[in-house]
């Protein structure tokens, strides 16, 4: 194992991610990408929602730039110089461009939180965890966060 991606889908850092991702690290060589994953539709969504009320727009590059800077924060917080990692920010259609990137980095596990909902909500609605879990082609590790 020489790299490993862990992802964040949502606003705030999920800690147990974090510290799972890094006790399965630890003691060895191996890498984490940490991606701050940032879901295009929903980023879509928002900037129409800003543009007719006036506010300033933020495009899909300084999106990204934002997604890397939160990212390498997070990363620094949690992984500190203990663990090798690297950030990244994506903005783009999840889960398939963070199957596509794990890939690109010859990823062989991924690390992601899920949402706690019932087996018929994620039937309905649809889970990126689940998706990650039934496209990758390796161990998917899903912790779930405490709201």
């Amino acid at each position: 194992m020489d790299t490993v991606l862990v992802v964040q889908t949502g606003d705030e850092p999920d800690q147990q991610l974090l510290r799972t991702a890094k006790r399965h690290v630890s003691g060895t060589e191996t890498e984490i990408v940490f991606c701050r994953a940032v879901d295009e539709k929903r980023l879509q969504n928002n900037l129409q929602r800003q543009a007719n009320s006036e506010r300033e727009v933020e495009g899909i590059d300084e999106m990204e730039e934002i997604a890397k800077t939160e990212a390498e924060d997070i990363a620094s917080d949690a992984f500190g110089e203990e663990i090798p990692y690297r950030a990244v920010g994506l903005v783009g259609t999840i889960p398939d461009d963070v199957i596509q990137m794990a890939e690109e980095e010859g990823c062989d596990h991924i690390f992601i939180s899920g949402k706690k909902r019932s087996p018929a909500g994620k039937a309905v609605f649809g889970d990126v965890a689940q998706s990650v879990i039934l496209q990758f082609d390796g161990p998917v590790t899903v912790t779930t966060m405490s709201t």
